[in-house]
C-alpha cells in the first residue's frame, strides 16, 4: 500500500504542470498600436499611439498617446471586450482637432492585427455629438 502512494506521489510529482491559464479576449488588444483617425474621406488623418496591457485583474488597461503634438497621455476604458469586437471610452482628454475638452467612444473590429471602426466624439461636459469618423490602426509590437 505504501508503495503504491510513493508510487502517485512521484507520478503525480513528475507530471508538468498545466500553468496555462484561459486565454481571455483582452489578451487579443495587448500591445501597441499605431494609427490614424479621419473625420472624412479627404481627411489626411490624426496620427495617433495607444499602448495596451491585460492587467492583473483580466481587463484591458490602455493609454492614448497623440503623435504629432504635445499632449498629456490619455487614458482608454474598454467598455466591451470580445474576440472580434472591442468598445473604448476614451478620456476625458483636450482634442486638438475639435479644439476642446471630449471624451471619445471608439468601436474597431479586429482582424489579425489591424483594429479599425468608428468613433463618436462629445464634449466631455456632455452632449450631442460634435464629431464622428473613422479611424485605422495596426499593432506594431505585441
Amino acid at each position: 500500500m505504501r508503495t503504491a502512494v510513493y508510487a502517485t506521489l512521484v507520478t503525480v510529482a513528475c507530471a508538468p504542470a498545466d500553468n496555462s491559464r484561459p486565454s481571455s479576449p483582452a489578451q487579443k488588444y495587448a500591445g501597441t498600436w499605431e494609427g490614424r483617425s479621419f473625420r472624412s474621406s479627404t481627411d489626411t488623418g490624426t496620427p495617433f499611439r495607444i499602448v495596451a496591457h491585460v492587467a492583473e485583474d483580466g481587463t484591458l488597461r490602455s493609454t492614448l498617446l497623440f503623435t504629432a503634438v504635445q499632449a498629456p497621455p490619455v487614458p482608454i476604458r474598454a467598455r466591451h471586450v470580445s474576440d472580434t469586437l472591442l468598445v473604448n471610452e476614451i478620456g476625458p482628454y483636450h482634442s486638438p482637432t475639435a479644439n476642446a475638452d471630449v471624451v471619445t467612444v471608439a468601436t474597431g473590429k479586429l482582424r489579425g492585427d489591424s483594429l479599425n471602426g468608428t468613433f463618436e466624439m462629445r464634449p466631455a461636459a456632455g452632449g450631442t455629438p460634435i464629431m464622428n469618423g473613422a479611424f485605422r490602426t495596426r499593432r506594431v509590437r505585441p
